[in-house]
């Protein structure tokens, strides 16, 4: 698997960029471990990588006075998510301890938010992987090797999903755009960014050409703090 991912990573290696600017907040501790809700064990044939458009996510109620809600974050990571035929996917696979301080510190930059990094292994990261750390580390590698751009700095006219794709996959030229699944709320405003991929980590079309907001839907993104 490692040698798989290595490979994807060459790949886009050649759109590599700057990663924004992180610091850790102080006095930064673990959230509580979380419930676990419904549980599914289906076997996993495929893999998403999620991202939040950070700025929106933060319009959640509570959200805004959270550290990482005040730092100048475009897309963040939200999880590796393992999937499964159709539209329903495994979850909840085991019961799982609360992260450490060491995990949390380490993965924070990825997914600036203690709460979700807790949610995403509880939820996810059982249901494919033997430790956080095996989990956060390959979401890690494979989000290395994806340059996304900064979707406020693209023309706010006329923007649309498919203009958001044709961005992503200039500078990922290891991606398609069948690939990508655009998420936008009920105003239009950009939420996720979606990569669909297989087990081994390659890109792959998003399954029965699911891709969320068609190319010509306009949408909408949420400025940056900064």
């Amino acid at each position: 698997m490692l040698r798989l991912i290595a490979a994807f990573l060459l790949a886009g290696a050649s759109a590599a960029g700057a990663s924004e600017s992180c610091v850790l907040p102080p006095g930064l501790t673990p959230a509580p471990a979380d419930e676990i809700g419904e549980q599914r064990l289906l076997p996993v044939t495929k893999m998403v990588l999620a991202y939040y458009w950070w700025p929106e996510s933060c319009q959640r109620p509570g959200a805004a006075a959270t550290p990482g809600c005040q730092a100048d974050f475009g897309f963040k990571v939200h999880g590796l998510w393992p999937d499964s035929v159709g539209k329903t996917y495994p979850q909840f696979c085991r019961a799982a301890s609360q992260l450490t301080a060491e995990q949390v510190r380490a993965n924070y930059c990825m997914i600036p938010s203690t709460t979700l990094l807790q949610h995403e292994w509880v939820k996810h990261g059982t249901c494919h992987w033997r430790s956080p750390e095996a989990y956060f580390g390959d979401t890690a590698r494979v989000a290395a090797a994806i340059v996304l751009p900064d979707a406020a700095s693209l023309p706010a006219l006329g923007l649309t999903a498919g203009k958001l794709r044709d961005a992503v996959v200039a500078a990922n030229p290891q991606l398609s755009r069948k690939g990508l699944f655009v998420g936008t709320n009920n105003g239009q405003w950009l939420t996720e960014l979606w990569v669909c991929l297989t087990t081994d980590y390659r890109p792959m079309p998003c399954e029965d050409g699911n891709i969320g907001a068609p190319d010509d839907v306009p949408i909408r993104v949420r400025p940056r703090t900064g």
